[in-house]
């Protein structure tokens, strides 16, 4: 015991050099050794001690007075109080939100109701960084006042205006708007509690590591259902950029247009609270019909060669034709069976029933096969599913001496049904 009070007033008489040494190489110690050594009070009174003589030394005062976090004067504007220069602090940049966070701060903010007391506690709330600013500016500018920051941060509320004082002369003089000078105003309360803090030394107002670690927190908690629903706008919007960019090769008016049309449904629809399942699902059914009408277009064009022909009349005849079985119900194939686009359509079913009958081309049989007079040759087209008879003339109806108008008979055979429609016309004028 006598030999630690020893140490212990050795250290207090502010042996320096000693002390520091000893810190060091107790530094290496680890600690488990420094829990059960008796230097370790010695240690920590050493530099308790050296900390308050330092301290002693600049007095209690000595911080006041100093400009501290100045990026740059202001507009040349002086402080009210003195000619010292009005600078502009350095601040910390606002904390971002996100949407839910935002969506949960207008909640509680709600919640908190239209009294006065809540109308205090929601101003006190959207204060943080309004008070760091303020205690940025205490620090950047010694000796400022609240008319000093107003004049910075909202000159709206300094109203300033000339007046001729005891000798005649104009002078320039100012005041807090209105709205600043209601008792109990948010922004005097604010000034009045804010301490003289650089940014520097501030209270974070965006803590990244808090933030991460309640991130990965809530994400631990979450279900995979919760994951595929956080997901699913990502997931939408990077669907709609598909399938944009890949119109914008195939250039399909119909579906360009539906792509639009899906941007602002999807808007409506990932900016409630609370989704829709029904509804995001025919919008999904949707995209697949874009993508389903884009894929069409490429198998025709690559079907008809529009891309591998040479520019001309036919490859411009061959591009119409395909724009017009995606967009029309019904086409005119010109020229039938005989003109280009009825070839090419006559040796798509051609290769269609080879290869549902499995029978190989000419060009694949083997050459003894070719000498015995075998052929691959089967029916250019399948079996028809019905048999489709239309009738037209004209008819003077009802009576011989009648305007000859259209009629038209419509039949179907099938294999196990057949149906008739007719379209008669008759003449009106005198009957």
């Amino acid at each position: 015991m006598g030999g630690s009070r020893q140490r212990e007033h050795k250290a207090s008489c502010g042996q320096g050099p000693s002390s520091a040494a000893a810190t060091s190489s107790n530094q290496a110690k680890s600690w488990d050794s420094w829990s059960d050594s008796e230097d370790e009070f010695f240690e920590c009174l050493s530099d308790q001690e050296d900390t308050e003589s330092l301290r002693s030394e600049r007095g209690p005062d000595s911080g006041k007075g100093k400009a501290e976090g100045r990026l740059h004067p202001y507009n040349d504007l002086t402080l009210l109080n003195s000619m010292e220069p009005l600078y502009v602090p350095v601040t910390q940049e606002p904390a971002p939100m996100t949407e839910d966070q935002l969506e949960e701060q207008s909640e509680v903010l709600a919640k908190l109701g239209t009294s006065a007391e809540g109308s205090h506690l929601r101003a006190r709330m959207q204060s943080a960084c309004l008070v760091s600013d303020m205690e940025s500016f205490k620090a950047a500018n010694p000796g400022c006042v609240l008319e000093d920051f107003v004049r910075w941060y909202s000159p709206r509320d300094y109203e300033e205006k000339y007046e001729v004082d005891e000798k005649g002369n104009k002078v320039l003089t100012g005041e807090l708007s209105a709205r600043m000078k209601i008792p109990g105003n948010m922004w005097a309360e604010a000034w009045e509690i804010s301490r003289v803090t650089p940014a520097r030394r501030q209270r974070r107002l965006f803590d990244d590591t808090k933030e991460a670690e309640k991130i990965l927190h809530y994400l631990t908690m979450q279900k995979p259902g919760d994951l595929a629903r956080h997901l699913l706008p990502c997931l939408l919007h990077a669907a709609l950029l598909k399938l944009q960019q890949e119109e914008s090769v195939e250039k399909i008016p119909s579906v360009e247009k539906n792509i639009q049309q899906a941007i602002t449904q999807a808007n409506l629809l990932l900016h409630s609270g609370s989704y829709d399942y029904k509804k995001l699902e025919d919008f999904i059914n949707q995209l697949v019909v874009m993508e389903t009408v884009i894929t069409r277009a490429r198998s025709l064009k690559d079907k008809f060669a529009v891309d591998k022909g040479e520019p001309g009349e036919a490859t411009e005849e061959l591009k119409k034709f395909v724009s017009s079985l995606l967009e029309e119900p019904e086409v005119v194939v010109t020229g039938a069976g005989q003109g280009l686009t009825g070839r090419i359509i006559h040796r798509l079913f051609l290769n269609a029933q080879r290869a549902a009958l499995l029978v190989p081309g000419d060009d694949d049989l083997e050459p003894e096969r070719k000498k015995a007079g075998e052929s691959g040759k089967t029916s250019d087209f399948p079996s028809p599913a019905g048999r489709e008879i239309i009738l037209r003339t004209y008819v003077p109806r009802p009576a011989p001496y009648s305007k000859a108008l259209p009629q038209r008979l419509f039949c179907v055979l099938m294999k196990e049904e057949f149906r008739l429609a007719g379209a008669f016309s008759s003449d009106t004028s005198f009957f």
